[in-house]
């Protein structure tokens, strides 16, 4: 594998994927040292380009505002937050932050209207991303939002609500019936009545709604707070494995391998649950640039977008067109399915997605148009109709700047777009692109298959 592929491969997983403006530098540049440049460029913790609106003054608009119109603000609001953050991972060289952000948004998965408790928690995550685990997991805990989705601000000692409890232990730290029982999930309930939070989103332990009685919790007595229950759920290497699991299946391949996840899990709760040390044994690793980790992921829907618009310089006179790419395709920031998070691999892939996946690099250029109904979600419209999509030529308001990638319709493109080239698909497109555009070529690899592979 030549150094061009490899940094290829690292930007694609570490990041959202090559940029127009570094194809020389990726083809210079070793993969280290790539790497160590987007560790150097991840210290700066970004923020939402967002209207700046403190909870006080949003408090009195909740108050001075009728329902209709703070539903209207609400959405609006979260729509500039999901824009900007989509923003961000296009032109930020902070790819590997806004990366595990996004990991992170999946895996603490709250799905709330509420615009500051949302912007909130993306901060939480931006800020924790590469961080300490231990850190992370107590702010989000904390989190408006959190406590919000799953009802904890209900969870009082004359009657406990096991929903944040739950999935606490099954989805954010040890995994579904790994090392915990009903009992437990119970017990930890009680632990945490009284975390709640005020009118302005601030966390609150009201003492009078805890639960004062010892509980036993995987295999521990005593007086437990939510803090307790967290620190000891911790102290469990099962945790650490879990995380790792996870984290590996996203940044690596779908499929564990074995013996590498239990080192790096070892190795990762030995130090303290150190995000960054477990991604530098990640990425500084031979074993990530085998044969069997290139091409093995599908690109989730957002990773799809914004990967385009990372090598295919655009202006969009209304957004809205590119996230409804992402919405169709069942990937809406802000908005998981439920408290699981998005599905993954395979899963993103189904007969209609696949060809709106292969349609829409036409559609961006202005090629084909589109005319297509939204994928079916229930848990997140609740029954209810989704309009149509549609973009024609007419309305299509994306502009490519072709200008801007000459150098780069000038060099192999197969190489550049696909994350492994061979030679029976790069003997086909060429043949069918025979009497066509460059510009052509470009957008017909990114309409195959393969494209859909990182």
């Amino acid at each position: 594998m030549n150094n061009f592929l490899k940094n290829k491969h690292l930007i694609s997983r570490a990041g959202f994927g090559i940029h127009h403006n570094d194809i020389e530098k990726y083809k210079n540049i070793s993969s280290k040292k790539l790497y160590q440049e987007l560790k150097i460029n991840s210290y700066e913790v970004l923020q939402p380009d967002v209207q700046s609106i403190t909870p006080e003054q949003y408090q009195e608009m909740s108050k001075a505002t009728d329902k209709k119109s703070l539903n209207q603000f609400n959405k609006k609001y979260n729509i500039a937050v999901r824009k900007s953050w989509h923003d961000q991972m296009i032109n930020t060289p902070n790819q590997l932050r806004e990366k595990m952000a996004l990991f992170w948004h999946s895996h603490f998965a709250t799905r709330i209207q509420h615009p500051l408790f949302n912007k909130d928690i993306i901060e939480i995550f931006r800020k924790n991303a590469l961080g300490n685990f231990r850190d992370l997991v107590f702010e989000v805990s904390k989190s408006s939002a959190m406590l919000n989705f799953l009802n904890n601000q209900q969870n009082k000692k004359a009657r406990p609500n096991e929903n944040f409890a739950r999935e606490l232990m099954e989805l954010f730290t040890l995994g579904r019936g790994n090392l915990y029982t009903e009992k437990d999930i119970k017990e930890s309930a009680r632990a945490f009545t009284g975390w709640s939070y005020n009118g302005l989103g601030e966390f609150t332990d009201n003492k009078k709604q805890h639960d004062t009685g010892e509980k036993e919790f995987l295999g521990k007595s005593g007086n437990f707070d939510g803090t307790d229950i967290i620190n000891i759920i911790l102290e469990k290497p099962e945790c650490a494995d879990f995380i790792t699991r996870k984290i590996y299946q996203f940044f690596v391949n779908e499929t564990p391998d074995e013996k590498i996840v239990k080192s790096l899990s070892q190795k990762f709760y030995k130090s303290n649950y150190d995000i960054m040390t477990l991604m530098d044994e990640i990425f500084l690793s031979d074993w990530f640039y085998s044969e069997k980790n290139i091409g093995a992921k599908i690109k989730s829907p957002v990773e799809l977008i914004v990967g385009i618009r990372r090598i295919m310089p655009m202006d969009l006179q209304n957004k809205d067109t590119i996230y409804n790419f992402e919405k169709l395709l069942g990937q809406e920031l802000l908005q998981p399915p439920n408290v699981a998070g998005w599905p993954s691999g395979m899963a993103w892939i189904d007969s209609s997605t696949l060809l709106l996946r292969m349609k829409i690099p036409s559609v961006m250029a202005n090629y084909k148009t589109l005319d297509i109904e939204p994928k079916s979600n229930d848990d997140v419209n609740m029954g209810k109709e989704e309009k149509k999509v549609v973009v024609n030529k007419k309305q299509n308001t994306i502009t490519i700047h072709w200008d801007s990638i000459n150098n780069i319709l000038d060099q192999d493109l197969f190489e550049i777009l696909l994350a492994n080239p061979n030679e029976k698909i790069q003997s086909m497109i060429t043949q069918f692109n025979a009497d066509k555009s460059k510009k052509h070529l470009m957008i017909t690899i990114m309409s195959t298959p393969e494209y859909q592979l990182c």
